[in-house]
């Protein structure tokens, strides 16, 4: 007989729509006790209220003491929290050259600092959890994250770098406190409201205007119109953190990737790249002083580590 999920509390950024508005709805659905948040929460999260989730008012931009407070008042109310989901967002859409550098901060700030700096609220909460540490945090992805798209660089860049940062993360984790699971949750394009809000910069430099025009077709002519269905995302991505369904039994990697379009892109890209290191290999290796090539030394395992004085 299979042993019913423990009831879990979960800490949801951007739950306006989208992802975020379903985690809540199937959450709630499941017993799980969840606090949503979003900015200008009292009218942008009324409709979640009949849920019985609690809504929190949230800017994930946000200083860092104020993120916490949100944080340590969701411990507050429920004792605890099991699961972050960071999943608040936008893409800012634009040619390099056309893009300010203000958009690119404020890319930076919503969709790579604030999933970051609310991981550092979650982690002191994390760690105290036993002597391994325990709890999950889930980053609301793209194949963004992993493939360059014209005009779409500071959306890309961003996820790009908060991709770097949460591998990073999941090694410091493994070094020091295993039972905390980071995931990256890699969608292609879904059924949200995501291609309908993308914010097009004005035309500023004439020469890129055909590839602005052609980045508004694309997304008006995607959403409504989207291969991958967010209610099933939703649906596995927390059969992975309860590890029931999908991750039952599973040693779940640091990325899933979901949707055709995804999967297509990235192994595209991961042939393209094998193709080019076995192109250069010899270029590579040509720098290296002799006898010196390999990798570097690795660092002392976690139980080594501790009794490092």
């Amino acid at each position: 007989m299979t042993t019913p999920p423990k009831k879990q509390v979960w800490f949801i950024t951007g739950c306006s729509s989208g992802f975020g508005e379903q985690f809540v709805r199937q959450l709630r659905a499941l017993g799980d006790d969840v606090v949503a948040t979003g900015r200008n929460a009292e009218t942008r999260l009324a409709h979640l209220k009949d849920t019985g989730a609690t809504i929190l008012d949230l800017d994930v931009t946000a200083p860092q003491a104020e993120l916490d407070a949100k944080f340590q008042q969701a411990i507050d109310i429920y004792g605890t929290v099991d699961v972050l989901v960071n999943n608040a967002g936008y893409i800012q859409c634009g040619a390099v050259e056309e893009l300010t550098h203000e958009e690119m901060q404020r890319s930076f700030a919503t969709n790579f600092h604030g999933p970051i700096n609310l991981t550092r609220s979650a982690l002191p909460h994390f760690r105290g959890k036993g002597e391994k540490g325990a709890g999950v945090i889930i980053y609301m992805g793209s194949q963004a994250g992993f493939y360059g798209e014209p005009a779409a660089s500071a959306y890309c860049a961003s996820k790009f770098a908060l991709e770097g940062a949460v591998e990073s993360l999941s090694k410091e984790l493994a070094f020091l406190a295993p039972g905390i699971k980071p995931l990256l949750i890699e969608a292609g394009i879904c059924s949200t409201e995501v291609m309908k809000n993308i914010n097009h910069v004005p035309h500023r430099v004439d020469f890129w205007r055909p590839l602005n025009d052609a980045c508004r077709v694309r997304g008006a002519g995607n959403y409504g119109n989207e291969p991958g269905n967010a209610v099933e995302v939703v649906s596995k991505v927390i059969q992975l953190a309860k590890g029931v369904g999908i991750g039952e039994g599973k040693d779940v990697p640091l990325r899933v990737p979901f949707g055709s379009d995804c999967l297509k892109i990235l192994k595209e890209k991961i042939a393209d790249m094998n193709r080019v290191l076995e192109e250069w290999e010899g270029v590579a290796r040509s720098v290296d002083f002799e006898g010196h090539s390999g990798p570097m030394p690795a660092l002392p395992t976690s139980g080594e580590a501790k009794n490092i004085s």
